[in-house]
């Protein structure tokens, strides 16, 4: 349903055109290797602190992409004695807020919630984008887009409510058997 969702706010029309096919099926990769990075996070032996764990993936990120500007000849065009104070400021709050913060606490959840429950921020983003663009750059709300948002918003809610509610009585009696089982052999 959130997928659904997503699909309605981008609905032909609402997206710019002339996206070249290799860059978006590039943009699906990245979010399947993103999906499957936090799935696997929990199975790879990461370092137990957050913040460690942010700080060591966004120092191999980066390199990384220093990397590939390096290569793609992008060096020349960084002129640093152009940089505005508002583009200073915006890449700190970047750094500070979307990166260190936000990044931080993905991380831990990543560690301590249901894998379901974390991957809902990437169905919450659009819609906060939405009431941002609403607010800040009195961007238009359409009915396509309050119905799009409404479905990301109501597949959120039963994804958190499914997960933070109690199991049924038979996977309870299953786990108490398996426990008491455990603990005889």
């Amino acid at each position: 349903m959130g997928f659904a969702g997503l699909a309605v706010l981008v609905l032909p029309g609402d997206r710019p055109g002339g996206a070249p096919l290799g860059w978006v099926l590039l943009i699906v990769a990245a979010s399947i290797s993103w999906a499957a990075g936090s799935f696997y996070s929990r199975r790879t032996p990461l370092p137990k602190e957050a913040l460690a764990s942010t700080g060591w993936q966004m120092l191999f990120g980066g390199a990384g992409m220093v990397a590939v500007g390096t290569l793609a000849g992008e060096v020349p065009d960084v002129r640093v004695d152009s940089f505005s104070a508002d583009s200073l400021l915006a890449f700190g709050y970047l750094i500070v807020f979307g990166s260190l913060l936000a990044f931080t606490a993905y991380v831990w959840l990543l560690r301590n919630a249901p894998i379901s429950t974390v991957a809902t921020y990437a169905f919450v983003n659009p819609v906060i984008a939405i009431f941002l663009g609403w607010a800040i750059l009195n961007e238009k709300i359409t009915t396509t887009v309050v119905a799009g948002a409404a479905a990301i918003v109501l597949s959120v809610a039963a994804v958190v409510r499914r997960e933070s509610a109690p199991p049924p009585e038979d996977e309870v009696a299953y786990a108490g058997a398996v426990r008491r089982a455990s603990n005889r052999g």
